[in-house]
């Protein structure tokens, strides 16, 4: 009778504790971006130097990511409450991402000193290692991945599997829920949930850009090779920004 009993007991809290668990499918999240310009400035110009007694640290920007089941915007937000130059100039705020995580593709609108383009693609394969360190984002326990972009570029990510589809900011996407955290340490940026709202999402809400030359991937990566072929080693960091 004893055990019995026992057992009663360890089934109604097995049955609490699976209902208190909750997967979120739908929301909106925000997003803070920061970046180091200082990082960027040349330790041996005086010219940077100068900069860097007149500019801010950081530079702060804020995006939206809304969401739906497979279907997913990343757009500008806010205004951050302190309004900052940049001096180093690429990493623009007026972006817009849609990913369609059932077909792996995604469309995105980015604009190029002054030229808007609509670039179409699959997602981008990251290979992710996941580790064991857990971090709190935005109220969610979120554990660590690596991957790695682009060849040479390292990320460091954190997510959450209690949001189910598995996106991000800007274009990453891969890892077994919603990824909340993101350090590029070689563009000294990181990208940070800041708070989720668990809002109906409209299909319009979701409807991907149609501003800007169509234009596939691979052709893009090509015409912005020549674009910036003639700018050396800036060129080379411009393009790491341009192609994240």
């Amino acid at each position: 009778m004893q055990q019995k009993y026992i057992l009663f007991i360890a089934l109604m809290i097995f049955s609490a504790t699976g209902f208190a668990q909750q997967f979120i499918t739908k929301g909106k999240i925000e997003f803070e971006r920061k970046t180091n310009q200082h990082a960027f400035l040349d330790e041996n110009s005086p010219w940077d130097q100068a900069a860097k007694k007149s500019l801010p640290k950081f530079v702060t920007y804020y995006f939206d990511l809304e969401f739906d089941n497979d279907k997913l915007l990343y757009k500008a937000g806010r205004d951050a409450d302190v309004r900052q130059n940049k001096y180093w100039g690429v990493f623009e705020g007026d972006n817009i991402i849609s990913t369609n995580l059932n077909s792996s593709t995604s469309v995105t609108q980015k604009s190029i000193y002054g030229d808007t383009y609509l670039i179409s693609d699959s997602l981008r394969k990251i290979d992710w290692k996941i580790g064991a360190e857990i971090r709190k984002i935005a109220g969610f326990d979120c554990r660590k991945a690596v991957g790695r972009v682009m060849d040479s570029i390292v990320v460091i990510a954190f997510y959450s599997d209690e949001i189910l589809p598995s996106g991000g900011p800007e274009s990453f996407t891969g890892l077994p829920g919603m990824i909340l955290g993101i350090a590029v340490p070689k563009m000294h940026t990181t990208w940070y949930a800041t708070k989720l709202q668990l809002t109906e999402v409209k299909d319009a809400s979701l409807a991907s850009p149609t501003r800007g030359k169509k234009i596939a991937s691979g052709e893009f990566q090509k015409q912005l090779k020549n674009i910036l072929k003639n700018w050396g080693k800036e060129g080379e960091r411009m393009e790491w920004q341009l192609l994240l």
